[in-house]
Parts: structure tokens; C-alpha cells; sequence
């Protein structure tokens, strides 16, 4: 129990120290997650307040569940029969396919020749947004050159051929005094062809001729259009792909038919003239279907008459030559009876008759018929007996009577089909409607500005988040002391603070002010001090056991602060009663003396070259019990001169004439110096940078300097974040402990 409670413990504190890590990421690259962001809102910006904006016309059509008829009733059949077509359920969907057909759509481009597109020639980017904008007609062109307007130009063309070759290619049109504009483009001549605003222009090319009707221009001289004449095909194919057709609600047979386009006004005349097509076709072909059905009843018509007369005549000859009276109540009845049911079943036989035109036998709508057919036959059977009960003249008057009101019913019932079928050929019964036509839209519905505004300003929140993420992933260095020693095997001996304050010294420090700008001198309450205090408690109890009294540092690569922590802990040094020598032994880019104050002058590398005394290049009490060598010239050869005896014979001269003689060395992997002087030293310290050095580069440093016989005696970790969000890495470095009391204050 006890194991797994330490598993789980361990494992809460992974993830606090990840989640730690993340947010000293996002706290340390806060800049460019902000200047990413910006970047991204500057992006929506323009997108939002440059972009023209989309304006969405649409209509409202309504889709009649059947076709404009009464539904099936009594009497009906017959216009049912003939005309299955009318009793037919409308499908929206099959609806929706309809508007959006080529047939609707190619209609609504011949009648609007939404091939053809003339519009002001704008600045790329700003130039339509300032257009906008503008009040009244521009002076054209961008300082009188392009012929770019800004203002509320406008032209309308009525007509535009050209060849088949230049479809979709775009002419310039430029206005011209006088009413008259002038033509450039494929095929015609560079200085252009000339027409009349309201005249039809004629141009003949090598391809073909062109024709070209303005019906209206507003715009001074010298302002430029773009004029265009697309492939007809390819105009219907992108308004089938941008017409938005749907059912408004569930099952209301309700359709929105809408379009989207940067011109409000050439939006809102294609889709209404899209509804006007679609009701249009849909009572045309009601009117057809009406027609076909009426010349087929008017036919009949006769026939019908003459059965009608023909069954009168037969009824009153019998009635007369029997001398009959008229049937008592039981006979009308049974004779209403058996008319009725005899109706039925012509009507279901020739509904049966229609559907075997399509279908076979064994189709479940004839099988029903069948079925009807059956009932109904059986029913005037069962009449019939009934009728066989009378007297022998009664039955055959029923008989005849029985066909007199059969013919009459069905020519009454077709007359009156016919008169429903004018109606529709009328066009007056059609089963769509438009409910509500397209007004010009005032307000656009992209781009939605604070929309994108809130988008683009997420977007950039997180992909700058992510930059900075990955960017610390991949070039983050170590940050934890534990890393280091277990890649390393080497001891952290030390942990020295962030100081703001040397921040400010290093700006001092490029300007060669010829001040001391050594922290420990400016500011000895500082928490980088004072870690190098408890550095220096620790190298005087190292140097008991030491070979000598040489203490180096060095570091994987520049910039990780090692000639900071030498001249500040050579200063503490000498501040706690030992007399210090700093060597900068940096013969490439030395430049402690500056830290100490001191101007360029003699120093090591004239020593190693004879060129001037020890004594001499040694600058004497920079500081109290303090001396500095500094580097001198940069030799053309600093490894040839290292590689002399003469170094090892100054450093061991100067060791025997001080108490601690501190060494300030170049980068290990960067070049080969370090490797020649560090067995010299008696101590040797790698400085890594917090966050900065990786541990790859602190265990070549250690491979490099074993080679040499050198070997390294721990670690210094420097500019250690104070301020991290890892509780228990901050507790451990003792960051806040530095920062969390002010030993010197006043006690109360």
C-alpha cells in the first residue's frame, strides 16, 4: 500500500511539474504569443473591414401536396383515370432537384444574360473598399495613372458577343467625353476600338466579330471598367453550385431558395427570376397535362351523349309497350343500388386498365384493383338475384333504367372534368406558389466582422501558444539539477538566480562605459550574489583537497555567463580577505577587463608571446586583494601560443604568488583552448545556462575535457528562473528563498 500511495504521489507530481513547465513556456515567450496574435488580428482585420462584403437574397416558394384538383371523391374517377398525374402527392425533394435543374436554372441566365459582367475596376485589395466609402464619381486612376475609380461608378451593359476563343477573358473599357468609351482587349487593337453609350458597337477581330451594347455609364473620362462575356455553360454550372435550396421547417412543403453574391442587387434579380422560371414551368406543365386529358375527354364527349340518349330512348320504348307505372320505393332503391355499384366498377376496371399499361399482373396496386373488382361484380350478383324476384317487365325496365342513370352519371361526371381541366389549362390551378420575392438585401451576411474578429484573435492566441511550445520543446535546455547530474554524473554545486539588475549592467557593459560593473560591486544584496557567496563558502572547503589552487570555468558554448560568474566570484573572493588573481584567458573574445573597468591593454597573450613582462601585464589592486590578467591582443594563433610550455609555467608561477588564481577559458565546443589549459586547473566547473544549455552539450563538454586529462569537478547552473511555476523546483533551488527576506532590513 504504501509503494502504490508513493507511484501515485510521484506521478501527481510529474504532471504539477509538466503543467509547470508549459506555463514558463507561454509566461517566458509571452512576447511572441502577443505579437503572433496581433499578427493574427491584423489578418482578420483586413479580412473582415477590406473583404466586399456577401449580401443573400432568397424567396419563399410553397408546394402544393397534390396538383391543384380535389382530392379523390365520387364522381372523380374518371379525371383521376385519364390523368393520374393530377392525383399524384408532390415530393419537396423531388422539387428542390427541379429548381436547381439545369432547366430552371439556363432559363433564368438567357433572361438575365447573367453571362455578362461589367463592374468599376477597382484597386487590388483597398481600392472597392474605399469605393464604399466614397460619395459621388472619382477622379480616376492612381495619381492620374490606371484609371482605378474610388467612387460610385457604375455601367450597365445590355448586350456582349465575342468570339467563342475570348469567352471569359476581360475587356477594359474606358470612358470617354462625350458620352463615348473606348474598347481594349483579345483581338482588337492596342490603342483600342471606340463606341456610343447607347448604340449597339460593332468590332471585327480575326476571330470573329464583337458586339457590344453599354446601355448606361456613370464615370468621368479616363475611368476604367472591367467588361466580361462568359461561356454560357459554365455560368449555369456555377449558379447551380451557389443557388442554397432547402425545406423551411419539417414537412411544410415550404421551399428557400436563396443566393449569395457580393452584388446585393444582381443577387436579388437572379433569384427572383429563378422563382418566376420555377412557377412559370410548373404551370406550363400542369397546362399541358390538362390539354392532353381535355382533348381526350372532349372526344369522348359524343360517345358518351349518344349512350346517354340511345339508353333514354330504349328505357321509354319499353315503358310504353308494357304500359308500366312508375316502380314502387323498394324498386328505385334497389335500382339506386345496383346503378351505383355498376359505376364502381367500370371506374375500377379502367383504373385497372390504366395501370396494365405500366404494370404487370402481379403489381400490388392491380392485385388491390383485382381484389375491388372481385367485391364489387360479387355485389351486383347478390343484386341481381334480388332483381330476378320481380315480375318479369319490372326486371327489364330496372335493367334499362339502370343503364339510363350508369350513362348519366358518367357524362355528367365527365362534363364536369372537363371544366376542371379548363381551369388548369388556364393556368390558374399550377401547384407551386411564390410566397415571397427577394427585396435587396441591406445587410450582408459575410463577413461577420466581430465574428472573425473573436476567431481571429483565438486563432492567434493558440497558435502562438503553440509556437511557443514547440519552440521551448525543441530548443529548451535543462532546467532541473537532477537531470543534469543524471546525464552528467557530475554534482550541481551551485545554483545561481536570474538577475535583472546585470541585465542592465550587460547593456552598460557593450558600451564600454570604463566603470566597475561588476554585480557584487553594484548591487551586493542582490540574489545572484549572494548565491555566489554560498559558492564561494563551498569552493574554499574544495580547494582543501585540491592539487592546487587554480580554479577554471568553463562552458558547452557562449553566452551561458561563465566570465560573469568568474569576475564576480574572484571579486567575492577577494572581498572575503583572500588575495585573487583573475586570468581572462579568453584569447578570441576575451572581455572580463571590462567588467572590472579596466581599458584594453598588455596582458596574456603578450605574456606568452615575450613581448612584455608578467609584472607588467598584470593590472595591480583593480579591487581590493584583486589583480587582473587580461587577455591583451588577440593572437592571430591562441591555440599555438597555449600549446607553449611558457602557459604552464606562468599559471604555476602565478599559483605559488597568490591565494586562488581564477580562470576565465572559451567554450569547450567551440574551439580547442579550454581543452589545452584546463589540466592546469586544480578545480574545474561547468556553467550551464538555465533553460538554455542542453544536457547533450554538458556530456560532450565532459567527454572533450577527459580527453585532454582534465577533470571536471561539478556543475554551476546559472540564471536559474526565480519566479518559476514549479513550486517544488523553486523550493528546491532555493529561488525564493533569495527574494523572500531582506536580511538587512531594520528590525522593529
Amino acid at each position: 500500500m504504501r509503494q502504490a500511495s508513493g507511484v501515485e504521489t510521484g506521478f501527481a507530481r510529474s504532471e504539477q511539474a509538466g503543467f509547470a513547465l508549459i506555463l514558463d513556456a507561454l509566461i517566458e515567450y509571452r512576447v511572441m504569443i502577443l505579437v503572433t496574435t496581433v499578427v493574427f488580428v491584423l489578418i482578420g482585420a483586413s479580412y473582415a473591414f477590406l473583404t466586399p462584403p456577401v449580401y443573400e437574397a432568397s424567396v419563399l416558394i410553397k408546394v402544393e401536396d397534390s396538383t391543384g384538383t380535389p382530392p379523390r371523391q365520387d364522381g372523380n374517377e374518371l379525371l383521376n383515370n385519364i390523368s393520374p398525374g393530377f392525383d399524384e402527392k408532390s415530393s419537396t425533394e423531388g422539387e428542390i432537384q427541379v429548381i436547381g435543374s439545369r432547366l430552371i436554372v439556363s432559363r433564368a441566365v438567357d433572361a438575365r444574360h447573367l453571362y455578362l459582367d461589367a463592374k468599376p475596376h477597382y484597386f487590388p485589395v483597398i481600392g472597392e473598399w474605399l469605393a464604399r466609402h466614397g460619395d459621388g464619381l472619382s477622379e480616376p486612376g492612381l495619381m492620374g495613372v490606371g484609371g482605378y475609380v474610388w467612387g460610385n461608378e457604375s455601367i450597365k451593359v445590355a448586350a456582349f458577343e465575342v468570339p467563342e476563343k475570348s469567352q471569359g477573358e476581360s475587356y477594359a473599357l474606358t470612358a470617354l467625353p462625350g458620352g463615348r468609351y473606348s474598347l481594349r482587349g483579345p483581338g482588337l487593337p492596342e490603342q483600342g476600338a471606340t463606341g456610343t453609350v447607347g448604340s449597339v458597337a460593332r468590332f471585327d477581330t480575326g476571330h470573329g466579330p464583337i458586339t457590344l451594347l453599354v446601355s448606361s455609364l456613370a464615370g468621368r473620362p479616363g475611368a476604367a471598367f472591367d467588361v466580361t462575356r462568359d461561356s454560357r455553360q459554365l455560368t449555369i454550372d456555377r449558379l447551380q453550385k451557389s443557388v442554397k435550396i432547402k425545406e423551411q421547417g419539417a414537412k411544410s412543403s415550404v421551399l428557400k431558395v436563396s443566393l449569395e453574391s457580393p452584388d446585393a442587387l444582381r443577387a436579388t434579380e437572379t433569384i427572383n427570376e429563378i422563382g418566376h422560371q420555377y412557377e412559370q414551368w410548373n404551370a406550363v406543365r400542369k397546362a399541358v397535362i390538362a390539354k392532353n386529358s381535355l382533348d381526350y375527354l372532349q372526344s369522348q364527349l359524343p360517345t358518351m351523349a349518344r349512350q346517354v340518349r340511345e339508353a333514354e330512348d330504349a328505357y321509354n320504348n319499353y315503358r310504353n309497350g308494357h304500359a308500366l307505372l312508375d316502380m314502387d320505393e323498394e324498386a328505385r332503391l334497389l335500382l339506386q343500388r345496383s346503378a351505383d355499384a355498376t359505376t364502381q366498377l367500370i371506374d375500377l376496371q379502367r383504373r385497372r386498365d390504366t395501370l396494365m399499361a405500366t404494370f404487370s399482373s402481379s403489381y400490388p396496386a392491380v392485385i388491390s384493383l383485382d381484389k375491388q373488382i372481385a367485391a364489387a361484380q360479387k355485389y351486383i350478383d347478390n343484386l341481381s338475384l334480388q332483381v330476378k324476384g320481380m315480375p318479369t317487365e319490372e326486371q327489364g325496365a330496372m335493367r334499362l333504367m339502370r343503364d339510363v342513370r350508369v350513362n348519366t352519371d358518367l357524362y355528367t361526371s365527365l362534363r364536369n372534368n372537363i371544366e376542371q381541366l379548363r381551369v388548369i389549362e388556364a393556368g390558374k390551378a399550377a401547384s407551386a406558389q411564390l410566397i415571397d420575392r427577394a427585396d435587396v438585401p441591406e445587410r450582408p451576411v459575410k463577413p461577420v466582422k466581430w465574428l472573425v474578429m473573436l476567431v481571429s484573435t483565438v486563432f492567434g492566441l493558440l497558435v502562438g501558444a503553440g509556437l511557443a511550445l514547440a519552440r521551448d520543446y525543441i530548443f529548451r535546455g535543462v532546467t532541473d539539477s537532477r537531470e543534469i547530474e543524471v546525464s552528467t554524473g557530475l554534482n550541481v554545486v551551485a545554483t545561481i538566480p536570474y538577475s535583472d539588475r546585470q541585465e542592465l549592467l550587460d547593456k552598460k557593459l557593450k558600451e564600454k562605459s570604463g566603470e566597475n560593473l561588476l554585480l557584487a560591486s553594484q548591487d551586493s544584496k542582490d540574489p545572484s550574489v549572494e548565491a555566489l557567496r554560498i559558492l564561494r563558502s563551498a569552493l574554499q572547503f574544495a580547494l582543501i583537497g585540491a592539487r592546487n589552487n587554480v580554479v577554471m570555468l568553463a562552458g558547452p558554448l557562449p553566452g551561458v555567463g561563465k566570465s560573469f560568474l568568474s569576475a564576480n566570484l574572484a571579486a567575492l573572493l577577494a572581498s572575503g580577505g583572500k588575495r585573487v588573481l583573475l586570468i581572462d584567458a579568453d584569447l578570441r573574445k576575451g572581455r572580463v577587463h571590462r567588467y572590472v573597468g579596466l581599458p584594453p591593454g598588455p596582458g596574456l597573450s603578450d605574456v606568452l608571446s615575450g613581448t612584455c613582462e608578467l609584472d607588467t601585464a598584470i593590472a595591480q589592486k583593480v579591487l581590493p586583494r584583486l589583480d587582473v590578467l587580461q587577455t591583451g591582443p588577440y593572437p592571430p594563433d591562441p591555440a599555438d601560443l597555449l600549446m607553449l610550455p611558457r602557459f604552464r609555467e606562468i599559471v604555476s608561477m602565478l599559483s605559488a604568488r597568490y591565494d586562488v588564481v581564477m580562470i576565465d577559458v572559451p567554450p569547450v565546443l567551440v574551439v580547442s583552448d579550454a581543452g589545452i589549459m584546463a589540466p592546469v586547473a586544480g578545480l574545474l566547473f561547468l556553467v550551464a545556462r538555465f533553460a538554455d544549455t542542453r544536457a547533450g552539450e554538458l556530456e560532450e563538454s565532459v567527454k572533450r575535457l577527459a580527453q585532454t586529462g582534465a577533470r571536471v569537478n561539478g556543475v554551476l547552473l546559472n540564471g536559474t528562473n526565480m519566479h518559476t511555476t514549479d513550486y517544488a523546483l523553486a523550493r528546491r533551488y532555493g529561488s525564493r528563498a533569495y527574494v523572500a527576506h531582506e536580511y538587512d532590513a531594520p528590525s522593529h
